[in-house]
């Protein structure tokens, strides 16, 4: 196996991707629609890549009119599709709203038939050891039992090579069964070093716990290192080491544009922070900063902020 410094990637994302239509009004009224690519996988790997994380995606691209271009914005956001196959069937579609900035995605995911050909055989023992984090969320596991054993095949083979697993329960109970979810979660539970949680809905449909202090003693008692638990606009509360601490997000005084997918991008921000060396800590007020950036900008994958947007 590669030394951790000479790995081609800091992260590997196992995931799906969409299709986003982005209205500025209430969906079923507006008469136009900004395109772009999006979904929770999607958005995690371009926060990554756009900050200068070496990212590397794996996924299926149905030829449908939206192929050419969801490749191409993969990889203009620095994103290596080496391991994103094409198949037949359609992409997925979802609809997202601004006009309501507190409200999350609008109009929930179609999912489309591209990523139902995303299978086991796709993993292999080179493609986990070329990377320093593997991640992947229950939006992928959603699809098919072929994507769960897909995400289960990836996270135990970097489980048992001491390679970081990293994992966004990211609950989506209009795609499957409160029960699908959680027989999905407690499979690859004992497989993680680092998981995204949020408060405290989720955490509750999810752990029973709305706390974020339960939920970390409750995760940390599996054997999870790096709990991360979202909080919405209180910022988020971190456990590791034994520690835990709170992070609050800044306050400011311009507008919230749009909350939709910022999860993401907090996830995206924490894992490309973890990856360059720094401790959870630091990653949480990182990848705070990363969440808010995009909701004050709103928008799509190009409100997503650079290395140099945060240092100016």
């Amino acid at each position: 196996m590669k030394p951790v410094h000479i790995r081609d990637y800091d992260l590997l994302v196992i995931g799906e991707c969409f299709i986003e239509l982005r209205a500025e009004n209430d969906v079923n009224r507006n008469s136009s629609y900004e395109k772009d690519i999006g979904g929770a996988d999607v958005t995690v790997a371009a926060t990554a890549a756009r900050l200068g994380s070496g990212v590397s995606m794996v996924s299926s691209v149905a030829r449908d009119p939206f192929h050419s271009m969801i490749r191409e914005r993969l990889q203009g956001q620095g994103i290596n599709i080496d391991h994103v196959v094409t198949n037949t069937g359609y992409n997925g579609i979802y609809f997202t709203c601004s006009k309501f900035p507190d409200q999350r995605e609008y109009l929930v995911h179609h999912p489309g038939s591209a990523s139902e050909f995303i299978v086991p055989s796709m993993i292999y023992d080179d493609l986990i050891e070329n990377c320093k984090i593997v991640y992947a969320s229950s939006e992928l596991q959603s699809v098919s039992r072929a994507a769960r054993h897909t995400v289960f095949k990836a996270f135990h083979f970097a489980h048992s090579n001491d390679i970081m697993v990293a994992y966004d329960p990211n609950l989506r109970l209009q795609r499957w069964t409160l029960d699908d979810a959680k027989e999905s979660l407690w499979s690859v539970l004992p497989l993680l070093d680092v998981i995204f949680p949020s408060s405290p809905d989720e955490s509750k449909a999810l752990f029973g716990y709305e706390r974020p202090l339960d939920v970390i003693g409750f995760l940390w008692d599996r054997g999870v290192s790096i709990v991360a638990v979202k909080n919405g606009p209180n910022g988020c509360v971190i456990g590791y080491d034994g520690k835990v601490e709170e992070f609050p997000q800044e306050n400011v005084s311009e507008p919230i544009k749009d909350v939709t997918l910022i999860g993401s991008s907090f996830a995206g921000g924490f894992l490309h922070c973890i990856a360059r060396g720094f401790d959870p800590f630091t990653a949480a007020r990182f990848a705070n900063s990363v969440a808010l950036f995009k909701a004050l900008k709103g928008g799509g994958i190009n409100s997503l902020p650079t290395h140099e947007d945060l240092n100016e």
